[in-house]
């Protein structure tokens, strides 16, 4: 459904081009000429934004807006004028409009202010949406959300993952740490035809060699001091499903052994154990470090490693995932706010900023725990760039370099100060075109075109 947009100018002809304006930028406009008519309809109707003209009849455009903000604090409002004066913007900007467009407007302007709140208010259905889906579902932890999938990265992975889900074979996932590989190992046993039977997971790093044999294959009643009782490992507990082999790269040689057999027999036995046990089980293992290098360097059985990578996925980085930051932002931000039993109506433009130009050296985990933080701290609606913490602010904080500008001729023509200014975003946007341009409030045609130029 598209957004709904409010518009009050008393100039017949300027409201119909803002009506055409507002069409194109995808929404549903409702023009009218006079204050009274458009208090009316904030008042009984529905409206998700306003563009109003400051003079008006009664009530004029500083009423409308009060009005507007009373009725619904978040709506976002851009005052028109062709009498603006400082004291106007003043009050215009302390009373909270979204922002402020001088007759006779450039038309470019105009759309991108449209633009802005298109994904404003797109913005905020998400975080709706998600908060409804958390409510329903009252998930217990992020393992259990889909994977966020709108980079080409990650529908890559996706088309992969819907090939091998039915396929009862071992699935490697690489990729640095903190991608993500535990959730979408848990996405794959999910849409597999294993999804009813058990999932489990163990971390081969963060366990002691010497457990390690027995908490895979479990043990006999006495195999060791300390075993007073008969107990299953993982592999027998995961029979009909899925187990994750966590960090497989840490595994120790004594269980890199005991897999490969595992993995070539289909059969285990518990330590201490005389018999053979066979169990179905689909084996997933993830590594933060290549194998075919631990391979080489002797700290990895070629032969195990060949029976793993049957089918590997490469899970990338989320400096690779441009497209899926604040997606993911949102759900994380609405999983966490619905832990701790709180309302919030995702993140203000400047954070959202924030996150885009930061290079997430520790990816989605760096960011899970940068919004577990910034739930905790936030004391409004909406996580501001106050709440993120240093690592990510000073990139969106940064100010032009000294040069940009500073070192042009007081002559300089328009098309040097543009051609200058557009080096200076791309630079701050690590050269990713598309945001660059978005920034600069054009389509990413007009810059590819100006920089051929």
């Amino acid at each position: 459904m598209k957004p709904t947009l409010l518009i009050a100018e008393d100039d017949p002809d300027m409201a119909d081009l803002l009506a055409e304006l507002a069409r194109e930028s995808g929404f549903a406009p409702h023009p009218v000429h006079r204050g009274d008519q458009a208090a009316d309809l904030l008042r009984h109707g529905s409206f998700d934004a306003l563009f109003t003209d400051l003079r008006l009849p009664p009530p004029d455009g500083l009423e409308l807006l009060h009005l507007a903000h009373t009725l619904d604090p978040a709506m976002p409002v851009v005052m028109i004028t062709g009498f603006a004066t400082t004291q106007n913007a003043i009050d215009a900007f302390h009373d909270g409009v979204f922002d402020l467009i001088t007759k006779p407007f450039d038309i470019d302007k105009a759309r991108t202010v449209l633009q802005r709140i298109h994904d404003e208010l797109a913005h905020r259905q998400r975080i709706e949406q998600l908060t409804t889906r958390l409510d329903q579902l009252e998930l217990r932890d992020s393992a259990a959300l889909a994977p966020v999938m709108q980079s080409r990265a990650m529908r890559a992975v996706m088309s992969m993952i819907e090939m091998v889900a039915d396929a009862d074979v071992p699935i490697l996932l690489t990729g640095e740490t903190g991608t993500g590989k535990g959730m979408l190992a848990r996405f794959i046993h999910q849409t597999s035809p294993r999804r009813d039977g058990p999932y489990f997971s163990l971390n081969c790093a963060g366990i002691a060699s010497s457990l390690a044999e027995s908490e895979l294959f479990g043990h006999e009643k006495g195999a060791f001091t300390g075993a007073s009782q008969r107990r299953k490992g993982l592999l027998e507990l995961a029979d009909g499903g899925t187990l994750l082999l966590d960090e497989i790269n840490s595994a120790p040689p004594e269980i890199q052994v005991r897999l490969l057999q595992f993995l070539q027999e289909r059969t285990l036995m518990r330590v201490g154990g005389q018999q053979q046990i066979q169990v179905d089980v689909r084996l997933i293992c993830a590594t933060n470090e290549p194998l075919d290098v631990l391979v080489e360097a002797g700290r990895f059985r070629a032969d195990l490693y060949y029976r793993l990578k049957v089918f590997p996925i490469r899970l990338p980085p989320l400096r690779e995932r441009h497209e899926d930051i604040l997606p993911l932002a949102e759900q994380i931000l609405s999983k966490r706010a619905h832990e701790h039993n709180r309302t919030l109506h995702g993140f203000t433009p400047e954070a959202r900023e924030a996150l885009l130009a930061y290079h997430w050296p520790g990816n989605v985990r760096e960011l899970e725990n940068l919004l577990q933080r910034a739930v905790v701290l936030c004391k409004g609606d909406r996580i501001g760039v106050d709440l993120l913490p240093i690592e990510a602010a000073p990139i969106h904080h940064c100010e032009p370099h000294p040069e940009t500008l500073s070192s042009l001729s007081p002559d300089a023509s328009l098309a040097e100060i543009e051609s200058r200014w557009i080096d200076h975003m791309l630079a701050r946007c690590h050269g990713n075109k598309r945001e660059a341009a978005r920034r600069l409030g054009i389509d990413a045609s007009t810059l590819h075109r100006k920089l051929r130029r």
